[in-house]
């Protein structure tokens, strides 16, 4: 194929947006990061928390159907606590902070955003799927593929179009890959090398709110949608400690605007992503590929303060310019190329 002059335009970001949506590989089941050393735990939630109900319904999915014995309990821990938040500079409704060493899990805390779960459409089920969603993180689970929308490890709450976009309960094969991690004989435990191999450290496994699962969602999600370069890596912003709250920033020098303010042509804008490091301990984040200087990207983004941007759902809503077409930042779907 001829290289030719790449042309970044609404229409044609939106074509080639369809194919990216429509293109994720399958995974028949969830796979797994880590596991607890020991398979009775008991996660306290606040007495306060207006969704002390969400949690507990949420834990007895796991506890029912599974081998993890997993109550809930009113009040606070540092090993396994869950509590409410409210966050308008994210697009997660959900969020599972964990730390792993050797593949054993030794900390997890999860949060509801009830930013998002205050509007009418979370309703008691959504809630406790959302709930049962996050913690599944934290027995060890990962997101399941786009097209998985039978497990309950399924990234996104939400379709554009207002309906249910993952299972409220675990799938037969959810419940089989938590029962092969917590088997009741301890004998027949797997040990840490069966599980796939991550990093020491903390990591960060959200809830998207919305899956845009459609080009015109994406587009109208968007605040501001760029084409620039990424002239500075600004390094990591964070207050010590507030692990979730730890990212990454960029600057982007624009130069096109495909939606939002023109006046952004010619200037930088700073881009946060999740996941950040303090100099002594380092959280990542699942959905995060973290942009490096120069390179060339298309940007679909919301607005969280003077000047400063998040990718929709962080990785979903970067592009990059590689050899004069922009693919996906995490999947490597062709964006758009113009012959």
């Amino acid at each position: 194929m001829r290289k030719k002059k790449l042309l970044v335009s609404v229409t044609a970001i939106l074509a080639s947006l369809s194919l990216l949506l429509s293109s994720t590989p399958a995974s028949a089941t969830v796979t797994t990061f880590g596991k607890w050393a020991n398979r009775t735990q008991t996660m306290y939630v606040p007495s306060s928390s207006a969704n002390f109900t969400a949690w507990s319904s949420g834990a007895a999915k796991w506890r029912t159907n599974t081998s993890f014995n997993l109550s809930t309990s009113q009040g606070s821990s540092s090993i396994y606590y869950a509590y409410d938040v409210k966050n308008s500079s994210v697009t997660w409704d959900g969020l599972c902070t964990y730390t792993v060493a050797n593949g054993i899990i030794t900390k997890a805390t999860i949060n509801l955003n009830t930013y998002y779960t205050q509007d009418n459409k979370y309703t008691s089920s959504i809630k406790a799927g959302l709930t049962g969603h996050e913690i599944g993180h934290s027995l060890g689970l990962n997101h399941t593929s786009l097209l998985e929308t039978s497990s309950i490890m399924h990234p996104y709450t939400f379709n554009s179009n207002g309906t249910p976009a993952r299972a409220l309960n675990p799938s037969s094969s959810d419940i089989a890959v938590v029962n092969q991690l917590y088997p009741i004989l301890p004998a027949a435990a797997p040990d840490s090398k069966g599980i796939a191999s991550q990093e020491d450290g903390i990591y960060l496994h959200p809830s998207w709110s919305v899956y845009y699962e459609d080009e015109e969602a994406l587009s109208q999600a968007a605040e501001l949608v760029v084409k620039g370069t990424v002239s500075k890596e600004k390094g990591s912003t964070l207050k010590t400690g507030d692990y979730p709250g730890y990212s990454t920033e960029v600057s982007i020098t624009v130069s096109e605007v495909i939606k939002g303010d023109p006046a952004c042509v010619n200037q930088q804008i700073t881009v946060s992503q999740m996941g950040g490091t303090d100099g002594v301990v380092t959280v990542y984040s699942d959905s995060s590929t973290h942009l490096k200087k120069e390179q060339e990207v298309v940007l679909f983004l919301k607005k969280i303060g003077a000047n400063t941007f998040i990718p929709i759902n962080e990785d979903d809503g970067i592009f990059l310019n590689e050899g004069g077409t922009f693919f996906n930042i995490a999947n490597n779907i062709e964006l758009n190329s113009i012959e």
